[in-house]
């Protein structure tokens, strides 16, 4: 197992942490936590999943839909629909 690198999460953490605070009005820091604490960061990290070649908007309505649903995989990219 490789790690992912850590300035490709540092990159998803800065763009993804950007769109929490600007479409929820969170402090940058309390966005941080949620996403690093979340399923959809943890899938990120895994380098089986090979999330880190995608937009960091796909990470964000992961995020999204794991805050909605519970479950980052009801994300409408990966759904499909």
């Amino acid at each position: 197992m490789t790690n992912v690198p850590a300035r490709t999460l540092d990159f998803y953490d800065r763009h993804v942490v950007t769109l929490i605070v600007e479409k929820y009005n969170l402090a940058e820091l309390d966005a941080l936590q949620k996403f690093i604490n979340s399923e959809t960061y943890t899938m990120l990290r895994s380098p089986e999943l090979d999330l880190y070649g995608v937009s960091p908007y796909f990470i964000f309505d992961m995020w999204e839909a794991e805050m909605i649903s519970g479950d980052p995989r009801n994300s409408i990219y990966i759904r499909g629909n």
